[in-house]
């Protein structure tokens, strides 16, 4: 019994970081910046797209948040106030956010 113990939780130290290492890319999606009009800012995908992002999801953003508008097989629209800041042709790493109140 103390083997089979032993052998689980040996498993159980190097099972874990991996899967650690692995969480926090699930969770952003990453992109470049293809235009931007007015509050409209459309993202062409680098990558798998995570599960969350669906039309209607909060996003996050470095200096912004955000809500998904359009989600296509490699493309992406959010509406976000902070889409001035923001220039075409940079590089994007938007992260899953708070719902962000209708209208922005």
């Amino acid at each position: 019994m103390k083997k089979l113990f032993a052998a689980f939780a040996l498993l159980a130290l190097f099972a874990l970081p991996s899967f650690a290492a692995d969480e926090p890319a699930k969770n952003v999606l990453s992109g470049t910046i293809a235009s931007i009009d007015g509050n409209a800012v459309e993202v062409t995908v680098e990558g798998e797209k995570p599960a969350w992002v669906k039309k209607g999801s909060g996003v996050k953003f470095e200096g912004g948040v955000g809500k998904l508008v359009d989600v296509a097989a490699t493309t992406v629209k959010f509406n976000s106030k902070k889409a001035s800041t923001l220039k075409v042709g940079d590089k994007i790493e938007l992260q899953k956010g708070a719902s962000v109140p209708a209208g922005c």
